[in-house]
C-alpha cells in the first residue's frame, strides 16, 4: 500500500474519523510486508517539493504499544488521537454531571439572613463567572488570530510591521529529470531578518548546487552562513546600523569574502561529503538600513528595481559568472586550465565551460563556485563578487533566483511580470506566476526541468 501526504492538514484528513492506533493495527493485518510512503515538504515556506520517508511495519508496532501517550509522532509531525481525546472529555463531563446531582440532594439548613448573604456572594460569584468567560472567549480569539497569523508568516515567510521592507517571499521547486519524474532538488535558500534585533538588518541568500552531491552542498552551506552571521562576534555585540555597515565594508568587505572562503574550506576539510565534482552557486544580499551589499559566486542572480519618473528602473546586483568573461578566462588559463565550448560530432556546442588543459574534465560552465575541487585546481574560485546599491522612496522590489528563473526569462520580463502584482501588494502571487512560466518555459525548450529556488522583497 502506498499513501502520499503532502502536509499536516492532509495528513489530518487521512485520519479523520478514526483512531490512528486502530489504522496502524488494521492496516498491519492487511499487509505486514508493505510500507507506508509519507511526505512533507523539509521547507517551511515550500509548496512543491516532498520527501519520502519509510515507515516499517516495525516501526508501526512499537507505535501500537504506546499507551502513555495519545499523541503518534511521523517525522516530526505529530497526530492527536481525537477519538481518545472525545472519550475523556464525555468522561470528564459525566463526572461534573454526578457530581452536580450528589450536590442537588445535598439537605443544606440556612437562616434567612445567611441566605440573602448567600444569594449576593452567588450573584457576585455569577459576575465573577461571565467575566471569566468573556476573559476566555478573548484569549481564544487572541490565539485563533495568533495562529492565523502564523500560518501567514510560513507562506510569506514575513510581512514585516517596521523598517523598509513590507514582504517577503521565499519559494523552491524541485525540477524533473527526462522522464517527467521529480528529482532531488538542489536549490535552496536562507532569509535571517532582524538580525541582533536590528529592524533593517536582514540577508537573503539563495542556492543552486550541482553535481552528484549539489544538494548535500547547497544544505551544508545554507546551514553554514546561518551559524556564521548569527554568531558572528564581530557584529553580534553591535546594536547600530552604521557601525555594523563599516564593518561589512571594512578592507574591501573582507568579513564577507572571508565567509564565503571558509565555507569552502569547512567543506572540503570538516565534512565527508565528496565535492570533487559538486558545489554550489550562492547570491547573497544583504540590507543594512538604505545600503544593499550584493555577495556572488556563480551564475544565480539577483536585481534591484527602482521607479523613475513612473517607468522601472532595473540595476543588476550581479553579474553571472562565465568563463568566457576576460577576466575569469585570464585566471583559468593562468591556473592551467582552459576555456572552451563541448564539442559535438565536431560542432561547439552549449555554454562554455572550464576543464584542465588537454583532458574532458571538469566540464563547469561558471567560473566561481563553492566547491567543485577539481575546477579549483584550475582557477574557479569561490571568492565573491560584490556590488554595492542604495534604497529609497522610490525603490520598489528586488528579485533573488537561481538560473530555473533566468533561463529562460530575461531581466525585464521578470520585472513586467512583477510589477502588477507589487501594485497589489502581493508577492506570494507574483512568486507562484513566475515559477508556473519558467517551468512551462523548460518543458518547452528542454527535456528536463530545472530546480528553482527565488526570493521576492517588496518596498
Amino acid at each position: 500500500m502506498r499513501a502520499t501526504i503532502k502536509s499536516t492538514k492532509d495528513l489530518n484528513k487521512f485520519a479523520k474519523n478514526k483512531s490512528i492506533r486502530q489504522y496502524f493495527k488494521n492496516l498491519k493485518n492487511e499487509n505486514e510486508n508493505n510500507k507506508i510512503h509519507i511526505s512533507k515538504s523539509p521547507y517551511s515556506s515550500s509548496k512543491f517539493i516532498t520527501k519520502k520517508i519509510n515507515l516499517s511495519s516495525k516501526f508501526i508496532n512499537n507505535k501500537i504499544k504506546e499507551k502513555e501517550t495519545n499523541e503518534i509522532k511521523i517525522n516530526d509531525i505529530y497526530i492527536k488521537d481525537e477519538d481518545n481525546e472525545e472519550k475523556k472529555e464525555v468522561k470528564e463531563e459525566k463526572k461534573q454531571r454526578q457530581y452536580k446531582k450528589r450536590e442537588t440532594n445535598k439537605i443544606i439548613v440556612i437562616d434567612k439572613d445567611e441566605e440573602k448573604e448567600n444569594d449576593k456572594n452567588e450573584e457576585i460569584d455569577k459576575d465573577n463567572y461571565k467575566n471569566k468567560d468573556k476573559k476566555k472567549d478573548k484569549k481564544k480569539k487572541e490565539n485563533q488570530q495568533n495562529d492565523f497569523q502564523e500560518k501567514k508568516v510560513k507562506k510569506l515567510v514575513n510581512a514585516l510591521p517596521e523598517g523598509r521592507i513590507k514582504k517577503i517571499v521565499s519559494y523552491t521547486q524541485a525540477g524533473k529529470d527526462e522522464n517527467g519524474k521529480s528529482k532531488v532538488n538542489q536549490d535552496s535558500f536562507l532569509v535571517l531578518q532582524n538580525l541582533y534585533n536590528i529592524k533593517d538588518f536582514n540577508i537573503f541568500i539563495v542556492f543552486d548546487g550541482h553535481g552528484v552531491n549539489g544538494h548535500l552542498i547547497s544544505q551544508y552551506v545554507t546551514k553554514y552562513f546561518e551559524s556564521f552571521f548569527k554568531n558572528n562576534t564581530n557584529l553580534n555585540t553591535i546594536k547600530n546600523e552604521d557601525e555594523i555597515y563599516s564593518i561589512l565594508k571594512k578592507n574591501n568587505y573582507d568579513i564577507i569574502k572571508k565567509a564565503f572562503q571558509e565555507a569552502e574550506d569547512e567543506l572540503e576539510n570538516k565534512t565527508k561529503i565528496d565535492g570533487n565534482f559538486s558545489g554550489t552557486t550562492c547570491v547573497m544580499v544583504i540590507q543594512i538600513g538604505e545600503k544593499i551589499i550584493c555577495a556572488n559566486v556563480g551564475d544565480s542572480r539577483a536585481i534591484l528595481v527602482k521607479e523613475n519618473y513612473k517607468v522601472n528602473r532595473i540595476i543588476p546586483l550581479s553579474i553571472d559568472q562565465k568563463p568566457e568573461i576576460p577576466e575569469e578566462t585570464r585566471r583559468i588559463i593562468k591556473s592551467g586550465g582552459e576555456v572552451s565550448q563541448l564539442v559535438v560530432d565536431g560542432e561547439k556546442n552549449g555554454p562554455y565551460r572550464v576543464w584542465k588543459k588537454g583532458e574532458a574534465y571538469p566540464g563547469l560552465a561558471m567560473s566561481r563556485s563553492i566547491g567543485d575541487f577539481i575546477a579549483t585546481s584550475v582557477g574557479v574560485i569561490p571568492v565573491p563578487k560584490i556590488i554595492e546599491e542604495t534604497i529609497g522612496n522610490n525603490t520598489k522590489f528586488i528579485v533573488i533566483a537561481t538560473d530555473g528563473i533566468w533561463e529562460f526569462l530575461d531581466n525585464k520580463k521578470v520585472v513586467d511580470m512583477i510589477s502588477p502584482f507589487y501594485e497589489k501588494n502581493d508577492p506570494d502571487e507574483a512568486c507562484k506566476e513566475l515559477i508556473k512560466e519558467s517551468t512551462k518555459l523548460w518543458k518547452d525548450e528542454e527535456i528536463i526541468v530545472d530546480d528553482i529556488a527565488i526570493i521576492v522583497i517588496f518596498f
